[in-house]
């Protein structure tokens, strides 16, 4: 293999690049308009209810660290949804 096969071509990869951030901004409208629906409101008022507001994990556990983790994880699905509608209005 020489420098020449590693040489990545800047236009192509700009192109490359453009591409992916358009496929991100319409995820982001699309999670948008799902969510700004008068149902879609009330699902993702549920989701974060149930899983970022009343989503403690009791002290008692017998896995704690587990439990915490994976409490987190369900939160931070929450969160991203709440983040790409958040973004996408500011596209």
């Amino acid at each position: 293999m020489s420098w020449e096969q590693l040489e990545v071509n800047q236009k192509d990869a700009e192109q490359k690049k453009a591409e992916i951030r358009e496929k991100q901004v319409e995820l982001a409208k699309a999670y948008s308009r799902c969510f700004s629906t008068e149902d879609g409101f009330k699902v993702l008022e549920d989701l974060l209810n149930r899983f970022v507001m009343d989503n403690g994990t009791d002290f008692n556990s017998p896995n704690i660290e587990y439990e915490a983790a994976y409490h987190n994880g369900e939160a931070g699905v929450v969160k991203f949804i709440i983040h790409l509608t958040k973004q996408a209005e500011k596209l």
